[in-house]
This record gives structure tokens, C-alpha cells and sequence, in this order.
């Protein structure tokens, strides 16, 4: 077991302990001598491969994406802290565009970053066939897979890109920029059919699994997934019969504005190759079901090991991680959450619509949202909202009344209560990835999932839902996903519609503050969607707003919860009866625009034929 670990943490270590190549791809291949050189090496050539691990991870950035703070502080999931330029807000309240530029410019992730990426993959591709590279000749076959690896990447950028910007150009040569070169935004369909086809290309040439020496490189599962993801986005109302609001300037919307469901079933085939994918008979990835029913110490009894190990233990992140950041941050990035009488400055807490998404356990043994009336016809109190909820969220969120580190969290005094100094704003902090017995000293590594199975998971169910209806196929894979974290199941009997809402309720819940909440309520044009329209106009209406819930998922606010001290309240912390109130904490921007994000006018100026994104 001990030369297991070992070989494993070697593995994953080693795509940041890149090998010299002469930092090659990093300039323009003009030097002939130099270039035939680089490309006639199998040391060099593998360094080059390295050094796009190196780009992959500064282009997607995992939990600090935006400067520190994750992508949930722009999403009905998080609140940000004022603190390195108060990036959140910058989005939340329309302080930015073309003129003004990003928030935090500087982190690697925008139109021009990507497309240097892309071109230095496209320069080991060329360069590799033109000079008949050699292989390892300790291990052969090594190049075949670091080709790969790289037409891997190039999708995965390309898939950044567009999954930010729309429309964009996809790239598959390395172009002459001394040249007279107008670059057009290509229409999703024909970026999608070359994004595919170097999708493929990896997937007919990686292994299923690598040697744990070299575990976390890309692998067959990766692009499997990645393909399963794309083609979600391609059947979703974004690219499916959706109207994008306000001016669609997109250059092939006429190609996906009627609805094709057998769209859908080529997501759900997709992702059933990833979920039957086998490495010598044996399943490649399944859901991590280490630790038992254990709790973790120091909770009270409340937080589930489990939950937490899915995040930290090595057998978790090798069977069900699919797409991988290695020490994405250490342990100061837990120092930057935790509550202030931990020494921390919480700096990104939960907000009211994301904890309403945690179902409540109904006294039939089915799970609810607390915001449907049978879940008060099952038991669900009001005045005691934090019981009987899914375990996921005690281990995710910190709320009055939690245990902590054996000691209870207190939102009404002290230096943890609302509006305290580096306190919470919403009522809540962070809980996920935390190591809980951490105790600012030590040195531990912050891995982070860029894809886990349960993404995959949940969009075969909802593809299969849309293409064909409920099945008891998707209830066995969601009513197991769930109680892999102890929740209870799904009540059965639910036609279409209702089954759409648990799969995406699953979504929120199982994929929280892992960054893919922007995204998926964008491919589903959700904040524009007539039920949510309706509920928040029904909210505009009503003299007591955030009484009125579920809240929309329109984007355009955040909520929290505050502890009253009432004698008659339920909820018993310190030795002081709170009721729990609800209250608007902010309105937010979120318009046309926001579906996409703009080039900035230095990248229109020095191209003139890339047209802006659709409403800036």
C-alpha cells in the first residue's frame, strides 16, 4: 500500500514538475535548426507535452478561476467578500464589458490566453509529424499517447472558449500571423464537428488508464466525458430550439433554432461509453464508497466522512475523477474561508438559493425540496430548517447552530454573526473541500475535479429523461448517487417534468462550488425561462419578497438567513431561542449580456472581423 501511494502522488506530482525543453512552444517556430532540434529529442518532445499540462491548468484554474474566488461567487451559489478587487461583484452588478475589460485581466483565462494556448498545442502537433519525432525508447508508445494528450487539449480549449465567448474560431494549425489574417467566428455547428473529431482522435488512441507513475494524465475516460459534456451543450435549449434574449448575433443560429431530440440521445450515448468504459474487464471509474457511516470527528455526529473523503482520499480521486487538477491551491485557501474565530475571512459564503436546494428527508423516507408543499406535508418545519435535510449539506455549508471543530457556530453574536469583520454577509460559510481537522499548521495539497463521474452521470439520466421519459434505469443511477452520500431516494411515479427538477436539483447539490453552475443554467437559458420569469415577477408583486420561494433562478439576486432571538423560536444555540428569518441581500445584473462574455475592444481592434459577443 505504501509503494501504491507513493507511485500515485509521484504520478500526479509530476505534470508540475515539467521537463526542460528550451521553453520551445513559447515562441514563434522561425529557427529551423532550433525547431528540428526540439522536435528530434524524445526528452524534449516529452517536455513540450508536459508544458501543456502547464497551460491546461492556467486556462481553466479550478477553484481560484477568478482571482482567488471560484465561478460559484457569480452564480446562485456563493457570495464574494470585497477583498482582491472584489471580482464577484464586478460581475454581479455589470461593472465590466469591451471597454473596461475583465475583472482580474490578469488570470490567464480570456479569448487571447486561450487562443496562445491553443496555438502552442497546434505547434507540438505540426511539429511532432513534421520532424517524425521519436518515441520513448524506454517506453514505447509514450509519443502515441502525448499526441493524443495534445488533441485533447486542443478540444478542451476550444471548449473553454466557447463555452465563455459562443461563436468562436477553431484552430487546428498553427496560423501564419505575419500574415494578412481576418479570423471570423465559425457557427457552432462546424466548431462542434471539429471539436468532435479531435475528441475522437484521443479517444481511439489513449489507454484506459495510465501507470500509476503517471496517473493524471489524460486518459480515454477523459475524452470520453469531454465529449459526453460537449455534446450535452449541444442538445441543451442553448443550442437546441432555445431563443438566446435579446440580439442573437450568433453566426449559425438558424442551424439549431428548431428542436431535434435526437440531439439528446447522442449526449446520453456519449456518456453511457464513459460509464461503461473498462480497463481489462474491470469498470474504469464508479462512485467512491470508502469510510463507511462514519462521521467525521469534531461535527457533532452531522458530517458524513464519506462525503468528505470523495475530495481527499486516493482511491476517490482514482476511480471517480475523471478530468484532474492537481494542488489546484494549499491550505491557505481554507484559511481564506473559515469563519473569523477560526482566524479566517470568509470569503466566499453560501447564499439562501443555493441551501434551499438541499432536500428535506420526509418522514416516508423520500427526499423533498423544502420549498414543495409535501414537504411539509412530510414533516418539513420552517422554524427548524437545518433538520433533516441531505447529508450533502452538512457537509457543505456551515449555518447556526453547526459544529465545527467541536465548537458551535454562531451567526447572532460574536465575531462570526453577520456583518462582524470578515464575517458572514449571508448567514453561512463554506464547508466544502475542507479538510476538517485542519488547524492552520501542516501542508497539505487542495486537489481539484474537473470532471467527476457524477457529472457524467447525471447527463445520461437527464439526456435519456428528454429523449425518452422516466426509467428505472435513471432512478437506480440517481437513488445510488444519493445514497453513496447517505440521502434517500427519489419518490417514485414522477412523470417527465418533475424528474427534470430532481436531476437538476441532484446537479446543484452534488456538484456545488465544483465551477459548473455558471454554465449548466446558461446552456439551459434558465434565467430566462418562463417559470422563472413568472416567479420572479411573483416576488416583485408580494410585500414580503423573500417569502416568496422557490427563489427565481433569474440570477438577479441573493438571499440569506439571519437568527432572530425570540423566546418562542425552535432553534436553540448558546442557550438562546432564535427564529430564522429570511432576507434579500442583494440585487444583482444579470441581463442579455451576461450569457456571454465580451471580447474586449483591443481584441476587436486588432481584429476587426471577430465580431463582438451577442448584446455588447
Amino acid at each position: 500500500m505504501k509503494i501504491r501511494k507513493y507511485l500515485f502522488l509521484t504520478g500526479i506530482l509530476s505534470l508540475l514538475l515539467l521537463t526542460a525543453c528550451d521553453d520551445f512552444l513559447d515562441r514563434e517556430p522561425d529557427n529551423q535548426v532550433t525547431e528540428e532540434v526540439a522536435f528530434s529529442n524524445w526528452d524534449k518532445v516529452n517536455g513540450m507535452a508536459n508544458k501543456l499540462y502547464r497551460e491546461m491548468r492556467d486556462r481553466d484554474r479550478g477553484i481560484v478561476t477568478l482571482n482567488h474566488f471560484s465561478l460559484s461567487g457569480i452564480t446562485d451559489e456563493c457570495k464574494g467578500t470585497k477583498v482582491e478587487q472584489a471580482i464577484p461583484d464586478q460581475f454581479n452588478f455589470g461593472s465590466f464589458g469591451p471597454s473596461i475589460g475583465m475583472p482580474g485581466a490578469a488570470n490567464g483565462i480570456y479569448w487571447n490566453d486561450l487562443y496562445g494556448s491553443i496555438r502552442k498545442v497546434n505547434v507540438f502537433i505540426e511539429g511532432v509529424e513534421k520532424y517524425n519525432s521519436p518515441d520513448n525508447p524506454l517506453q514505447p508508445g509514450d509519443l502515441k499517447n502525448r499526441i493524443a494528450e495534445a488533441y485533447f487539449m486542443r478540444a478542451y480549449f476550444h471548449f473553454l472558449a466557447t463555452r465563455w465567448y459562443g461563436d468562436i474560431v477553431y484552430m487546428d494549425y498553427v496560423a501564419d500571423l505575419a500574415g494578412d489574417v481576418n479570423f471570423v467566428r465559425q457557427p457552432w455547428p462546424e466548431v462542434l464537428k471539429k471539436l468532435l473529431a479531435d475528441l475522437d482522435f484521443a479517444i481511439a488512441e489513449l489507454p484506459a488508464r495510465h501507470l500509476d507513475i503517471e496517473f493524471g494524465r489524460v486518459d480515454k475516460g477523459s475524452a470520453l466525458a469531454l465529449k459526453a459534456i460537449v455534446l450535452y451543450m449541444n442538445a441543451s435549449p442553448m443550442y437546441n430550439g432555445g431563443k438566446l434574449p435579446g440580439n442573437d448575433t450568433r453566426a449559425g443560429k438558424d442551424t439549431y433554432a428548431t428542436y431535434d431530440k435526437n440531439k439528446w440521445k447522442l449526449a446520453a450515448d456519449a456518456a453511457k461509453a464513459v460509464m461503461d468504459l473498462q480497463n481489462n474487464g474491470i469498470s474504469r471509474y464508479s462512485l467512491y464508497q470508502g469510510k463507511g457511516s462514519d462521521y467525521q470527528a469534531e461535527s457533532n455526529n452531522m458530517v458524513y466522512a464519506r462525503i468528505k473523503q470523495i475530495y481527499i482520499d486516493q482511491t476517490a480521486i482514482q476511480n471517480e475523477w475523471i478530468l484532474i487538477m492537481s494542488n489546484n491551491k494549499a491550505q491557505s485557501w481554507q484559511g481564506d474561508h473559515i469563519p473569523p474565530s477560526y482566524g479566517g475571512a470568509a470569503r466566499l459564503q453560501p447564499i439562501q438559493e443555493q441551501v434551499d436546494e438541499y432536500e428535506f428527508i420526509g418522514n416516508d423516507g423520500y427526499g423533498y425540496p423544502i420549498y414543495d408543499s409535501q414537504a411539509t406535508a412530510k414533516g418539513y418545519d420552517e422554524n427548524l430548517p437545518y433538520d433533516k435535510r441531505d447529508p450533502r449539506f452538512y457537509s457543505d455549508i456551515m449555518y447556526h447552530g453547526a459544529t465545527y471543530q467541536n465548537k458551535v457556530i454562531n451567526t447572532a453574536t460574536g465575531s462570526d454573526k453577520i456583518g462582524a469583520s470578515n464575517a458572514t454577509s449571508t448567514g453561512y460559510y463554506l464547508r466544502k473541500f475542507f479538510h476538517e481537522d485542519w488547524k492552520r499548521s501542516g501542508n497539505w495539497p487542495l486537489h481539484f475535479p474537473m470532471i467527476r463521474l457524477p457529472e457524467i452521470q447525471l447527463i445520461y439520466c437527464e439526456a435519456m429523461n428528454q429523449y425518452s421519459g422516466p426509467s428505472s434505469e435513471i432512478y437506480d443511477i440517481l437513488n445510488n448517487l444519493r445514497a453513496r452520500s447517505f440521502m434517500v431516494p427519489i419518490p417514485p411515479g414522477l412523470n417527465a417534468e418533475a424528474l427534470l427538477k430532481y436531476i437538476h436539483r441532484e446537479r446543484r447539490v452534488e456538484l456545488f462550488y465544483e465551477n459548473k453552475r455558471y454554465f449548466y443554467s446558461r446552456w439551459n437559458l434558465e434565467p430566462n425561462s418562463p417559470a422563472e420569469l413568472a416567479q420572479e415577477e411573483a416576488a416583485k408583486a408580494s410585500a414580503n419578497p423573500s417569502l416568496v420561494w422557490p427563489y427565481a433562478r433569474t440570477q438577479r439576486a441573493a438571499h440569506g438567513m439571519r437568527p432572530v432571538a425570540d423566546p418562542s423560536g425552535t432553534l436553540v444555540v448558546g442557550g438562546v431561542n432564535y427564529k430564522m428569518e429570511r432576507f434579500l441581500l442583494e440585487d444583482r445584473v444579470f441581463t442579455s449580456k451576461n450569457y456571454f462574455w465580451p471580447l474586449t475592444s483591443s481584441e476587436i481592434t486588432n481584429c476587426p472581423t471577430l465580431l463582438q459577443s451577442p448584446n455588447w
